[in-house]
């Protein structure tokens, strides 16, 4: 018997919307895939290579299969296989073991980001909502630019800052579009095309990015910038800016706190009955801001013996800084760059910047990200088509009630940030976390930083550990249960972006193998809680689905039973963000001037050096160059890496350095080198690369541990991170490069 059925791919890809796939099944096994149709035109053929290697994944000799017991010394590799009743009956035990001695909140539950269908990543969630447990929330990693942008314009992190961005069809709009920090020709492979669309059709493309990456090779134009400078950069465009008097002074009047009043002295906003002063050219005199018919932008002044400045004059005097030739010194971006990109920049009709997570992974990716977003509100290309500021991409969304499922009868666990995890597990603060269940990720390979740490400390610290995956990656091994789990093939949800679609089970799981909700479902019952699970996934999904927005109306899982996608939109025009120029922050509008984060001394997007991967750190004389880790075509992180269609691309991770450099170190290409510092040591392949940066190594992430002769790249890193940004800070990292003696 064949059949030809539909399903979603929903990986970490940040593809908006994440690929349709369609599954020809011949006798119960999938015999081949290619891509979904839809019901909309624009999005034919919409498949990358890694979505064409689900197959491959699916059918894995790898694949885990039964449940398993650790029965050696963690990290051993010795197993016990055991029935899925054992496995409930000991992860149960154990949680109501821990509870009871260290309180409820003591076991923690962590979804990372490895899959997006509605019931895979709540029903952890669920449970423990109603056990009373932890769930680690987003944060960690590529959360710093989201932080950022969080403060400026009031779209929480979480979000990514999807609502405030602009889909990518949109750049077809832009007469300018600065790809700053990203690489969308590899992390964006179907997102992309939208981006070669627009430069066909007259749009220019900038990448501002170290190194001359796939996107930079298809730019109209590449500026290369010492890693971490990105803010200095930023700060020097908005100087030029200013000190022309080139920006759109309606717009930033209207909808900024740039004319808000300042205590010079405490730096904190003035206020009369709770709303902010601004300074009236009409009464000359200290006004609330709603009584302001022309407010008045540069203000320095005396006012009942206190010195009062507006939030415009001080950002004018900060930008004085930075003069195209003093940016010139702290970026390395030529002085006559830096001036005719403000002039291209200004003069666009309109321009964009989409920030990369590139300059996401610094201690001080917060205020890097404001500096950039600085630019695009002076430019007044806030919510009109073709400007704003993205963080990749944007999409509206669409108020899907997940929280009904997640958290029943309102029941909320305790939640924690990744950081807080870390001090939680290590030093008992907040409070103690000895139990945790991991899925849908792979941290303790790429993203926990430190990693000689995380295995002496983190892992130590931890009573119980319980992964969730279908294959035995770099997390599992450290498990004390490792339970299998189903390919996207192989289970039912729904997955939410810019349409719905049904995610089903077009075969029946490898093995054992069991989707996250039947795990939890599971686990509940073992519990005592299992009538909290007991109804089909179906019925949930309903649930979920039934808002009440006129998007979600007539969307339920009958019709996408019977659809499998749906578009939900009256029309299928690009999303731009803040067409209604509304902005969820205190004041209302676009804060230049955070006060919420004066404690931090955050208050104004400051450009701070690299913690550590600057000139002027103490270590810079011993460990001279930046090591950055880009992402590769052939994975998602980790995902992917085990497949032989990666190795054949990627036979083996490699050091990534510039001529000068290897030069400089007697380095020949393809010798085997070490890379290292005070925390770690890698031993591994080496490519001399001209499109590498002076000053700068590139190894790119996700590769498994066992991929690398010696060592790992993920010990190098360090786990500063910045209370602003709730990020982990993988590139601001100072090595050394040498010959294996």
């Amino acid at each position: 018997m064949r059949t030809v059925e539909r399903t979603v791919c929903d990986p970490n890809c940040h593809a908006n919307p994440k690929c349709g796939l369609r599954a020809t099944v011949e006798n119960g096994r999938i015999v081949e895939i290619g891509p979904a149709d839809y019901p909309i035109e624009g999005f034919e053929n919409r498949i990358c290579l890694l979505g064409r290697a689900r197959l491959e994944q699916h059918e894995h000799p790898g694949r885990l299969t039964k449940p398993l017991k650790r029965v050696g010394a963690r990290g051993a590799g010795e197993w016990e296989e055991i029935t899925w009743t054992e496995a409930a009956r000991l992860f149960v035990t154990t949680h109501k073991r821990i509870a009871a001695a260290h309180g409820e909140r003591s076991v923690s539950f962590q979804q990372i980001s490895g899959a997006y269908g509605l019931l895979t990543r709540n029903s952890p969630v669920r449970y423990a909502s109603l056990t009373g447990a932890t769930v680690i929330r987003p944060s960690g990693i590529d959360f710093g630019v989201a932080k950022g942008l969080e403060a400026m314009f009031g779209i929480p992190a979480s979000t990514y800052f999807s609502p405030g961005g602009h889909s990518h069809d949109d750049a077809i709009n832009s007469e300018l579009t600065i790809i700053w920090g990203g690489n969308p020709a590899v992390t964006k492979r179907v997102d992309q095309v939208a981006l070669r669309r627009a430069r066909k059709a007259g749009t220019m493309l900038i990448c501002i990015d170290p190194v001359q990456s796939e996107t930079a090779k298809m730019s109209d134009e590449w500026i290369s910038l010492r890693p971490g400078s990105d803010g200095a950069l930023a700060w020097s465009l908005v100087h030029q800016l200013i000190s022309t008097d080139r920006f759109d002074v309606e717009f930033v009047s209207t909808h900024t706190n740039l004319p808000f009043l300042l205590d010079a002295e405490a730096a904190t906003v003035m206020c009369r009955d709770t709303e902010p002063l601004v300074w009236c050219a009409a009464r000359n005199t200290a006004v609330p801001v709603s009584a302001a018919s022309e407010p008045v932008l540069r203000v320095d002044r005396s006012l009942d013996g206190r010195r009062i400045v507006s939030v415009f004059s001080e950002i004018e005097r900060l930008a004085a800084q930075f003069s195209a030739d003093a940016a010139e010194q702290l970026t390395g971006v030529p002085a006559d760059v830096i001036e005719s990109l403000a002039t291209r920049y200004i003069e666009a009709d309109p321009a964009a910047i989409r920030i990369g997570y590139g300059v996401d992974r610094w201690y001080s990716a917060d205020l890097s990200a404001r500096a950039i977003a600085m630019l695009a509100c002076l430019g007044g290309y806030i919510g009109i088509p073709g400007g704003g500021v993205s963080l990749e991409g944007g999409n509206q969304s669409l108020p899907i009630k997940t929280a009904r499922f997640a958290m029943p009868g309102q029941r909320r666990p305790a939640l924690l940030s990744m950081m807080e995890a870390d001090s939680a597990v290590i030093d008992g603060t907040p409070y103690p976390v000895k139990m945790t269940c991991i899925s849908l990720g792979n941290p303790f390979n790429q993203v926990k930083p430190n990693r000689n740490r995380v295995l002496t400390e983190h892992i130590a610290g931890l009573d119980f550990i319980c992964v969730i995956d279908q294959f035995m990656t770099d997390t599992a091994k450290w498990a004390d249960l490792v339970l299998p789990s189903c390919s996207i093939f192989e289970k039912d949800d729904v997955v939410v972006d810019r349409f719905v679609q049904l995610q089903q089970r077009i075969v029946e799981p490898v093995g054992e193998a069991k989707s996250d909700f039947e795990i939890f479902r599971l686990l509940a019952e073992e519990y005592g809680i299992g009538e909290h699970f007991s109804e089909p996934p179906d019925v949930y999904l309903d649930d979920i689905l039934d808002g009440d927005s006129p998007q979600l109306v007539d969307v339920t899982m009958e019709r996408l039973r019977r659809e499998k996608v749906v578009f939900p939109w009256p029309t299928n025009d690009p999303y731009v963000g803040f067409r209604d120029r509304v902005f969820l922050t205190p004041s209302g509008r676009i804060e230049f001037f955070t006060e919420h984060l004066r404690a931090y001394g955050a208050e104004l997007p400051y450009f701070r050096e690299p913690i550590e991967a600057s000139p002027e750190h103490p270590l810079f004389e011993r460990f001279p160059l930046v090591l950055l880790s880009s992402h590769s075509r052939h994975r998602i992180h980790s995902t992917f890496a085990n497949l032989e269609m990666t190795k054949r691309s990627e036979p083996e991770p490699v050091v990534r350095v510039s001529p000068r450099d290897a030069r400089t170190r007697k380095i020949r290409d393809g010798e085997i080198v070490e890379v290292v510092n005070d925390r770690g040591r890698v031993a591994i392949r080496c490519a001399i690369d001209e499109t590498i940066r002076d000053g700068c190594v590139l190894i790119r992430e996700g590769h498994w541990i066992d991929d690398f002769i010696e060592g790992d790249p993920y010990g190098l890193t360090h786990d500063q991170h910045s209370p602003t940004t709730e990020n982990y800070a993988h590139y601001d990292v100072l090595v050394e490069l040498r010959r294996i003696p």
